[in-house]
């Protein structure tokens, strides 16, 4: 555990006023919780609300009224997107809405940004790594149980992921916007930047020999979680420091990606609540 000797980690991870390397790329989401959950979190990332005029309902008329008071642009469109010539007004065909959408810009780090926010923290980082996963309930799920967890960042390749859109950003329940998200084009090369800045490298897979019970994750960690089919690929399993699984006594020996990154994560919780003590 040498590795990490000449590592400093500062502050508190709490609310960020830097944002280096931070660039933004516009969703759209649906729903009364999800829209209310960005409202109140993070309004200044919405360019606009539409609410459907046949959808009446108390908790569509406190959205507006709070989307005003946050000086939020709320359109009142017809049904069925029915919306004349505003285009970026169109409800989404087959999802149920619940009356209202919003247009947002999703926050998202590069690797420096994400690196630089870690120099603020003042216990060891714990980053989640995700690899081929592409379903987007489940990637929703993930980051739902890693912002529960209070993972620092997460890590989601260009590539051979599921995209942030309103279906993810609904499964997470707005978790989205309480954590750093880091997209990078090549998981292998990323991750050996963060081996050389002393962040241990720990991969799942269900044959792996030490179990996650084992381990020590009280160092500064990343979790790669690989897809729930072929689980990590061999260049990414190849670069972890240590492989570890999750052990299963039951008839089934597998685990759902999301349940399996929630089982490791609050294991990881559990290890440094009990070594702070």
């Amino acid at each position: 555990m040498a590795r990490f000797a000449a590592q400093k980690y500062r502050k508190t991870h709490g609310p960020r006023k830097s944002r280096s390397g931070a660039y933004q790329e516009e969703a759209m989401i649906w729903g009364i919780h999800p829209v209310l959950e960005v409202l109140q979190t993070c309004p200044q990332s919405i360019r606009e609300i539409a609410v459907e005029k046949e959808k009446p309902g108390r908790r569509l008329e406190e959205l507006v009224d709070l989307a005003q008071k946050k000086g939020v642009p709320v359109h009142m469109v017809a049904g069925g997107g029915k919306t004349g010539q505003r285009k970026s007004a169109r409800f989404p065909e087959s999802e149920n809405t619940q009356g209202v959408f919003a247009r947002v810009g999703l926050p998202f780090l590069t690797l420096d940004g994400l690196l630089h926010e870690l120099n603020h923290i003042d216990v060891p980082p714990l980053l989640l790594a995700l690899d081929s996963i592409q379903d987007p309930h489940n990637l929703g799920a993930i980051i739902r149980s890693a912002v529960a967890a209070g993972v620092h960042g997460i890590i989601v390749p260009k590539d051979r992921s599921a995209p942030i859109t309103g279906t993810v950003i609904k499964t997470s329940a707005g978790s989205v916007f309480h954590v750093d998200i880091c997209r990078v084009t090549n998981l292998v090369s990323t991750i050996k930047v963060l081996k050389e800045k002393g962040i241990w490298i720990f991969g799942t897979a269900k044959d792996a020999p030490q179990s996650v019970y084992d381990a020590d994750l009280t160092v500064p960690a990343c979790l790669v979680v690989g897809s729930e089919e072929k689980g990590l690929r061999p260049l990414v399993a190849g670069q972890c420091d240590l492989m570890l699984s999750i052990p299963m006594p039951g008839k089934l020996d597998s685990l759902n990606a999301s349940v399996a990154a929630g089982v490791v994560l609050f294991e990881t919780v559990r290890q440094r609540r009990a070594r702070s003590v």
